[in-house]
């Protein structure tokens, strides 16, 4: 009979699947990051365009131009998401939430475009006015954007990093607030309509980075992080 250290080595097949399954989420994982923060990283070049455009960097011709170049950008990284989403089995957020997710932040995307596109339709005035606004919207957007990445590096950190995001979101609509009393206080005037319809606009951006936050959030705690 064989002793012990006569007896050939046999590798257990779950240490053998443990390695493959690692080896192969991290490559799953790879290209859901990429695309994940590809569409936030979209979202945030929309809000620095639109930042620019308020700071008379471009026009609002320009700005609507180039905005369509953004957005299609954004497409692109979220139908690679939806593509690699139905070909995984391992992520950091369950299926259904990292869509809900994905399609959150391109909602932010097209809110911004359609403030963009709307600036130049109604032929925008005083810009000075929204630098509040969109200097918020590219805040939270940031904020937004480390809370997604913190799912790969430090996923036990993305509650309280959606909560900064959160929290950034509503300092455009307090802008909104502040700033809809004025006109509310004023004359409503054809001037004043439009600069109403804009400032809406951009709360509604903030409503949308709200929104993706909470899912990202739910999504977490859903996991345990």
């Amino acid at each position: 009979m064989k002793t012990q250290e006569e007896m050939p080595t046999v590798k257990s097949p779950w240490r053998r699947l443990r390695r493959w399954r690692s080896s192969w989420r991290g490559g799953s994982d790879a290209d859901l990051s990429r695309a994940l923060t590809g569409q936030v990283h979209a979202a945030l070049e929309g809000a620095a365009l639109a930042q620019a455009m308020v700071n008379k960097k471009v026009t609002p011709a320009e700005a609507r131009e180039q905005i369509a170049d953004v957005e299609h950008r954004g497409d692109e990284m979220r139908a690679e998401l939806v593509e690699r989403l139905s070909k995984t089995l391992v992520a950091p957020l369950d299926r259904e939430d990292l869509f809900r997710l994905s399609r959150s932040i391109d909602d932010v995307l097209d809110t911004i475009r359609d403030f963009v596109r709307e600036a130049d339709l109604y032929q925008i005035e005083n810009r000075k006015t929204y630098r509040p606004f969109v200097d918020a919207v590219v805040a939270a957007i940031e904020s937004l954007e480390e809370a997604v990445e913190s799912l790969w590096s430090k996923p036990q950190r993305v509650p309280m990093k959606s909560l900064d995001a959160k929290k950034a979101a509503r300092a455009v609509n307090r802008a909104y607030q502040e700033e809809f009393a004025k006109i509310v206080g004023g004359e409503l005037s054809p001037h004043a309509l439009k600069h109403r319809e804009l400032i809406k606009r951009l709360d509604w951006v903030g409503v949308r980075i709200n929104d993706a936050a909470d899912v990202l959030t739910d999504g977490a705690l859903k996991r345990g992080y």
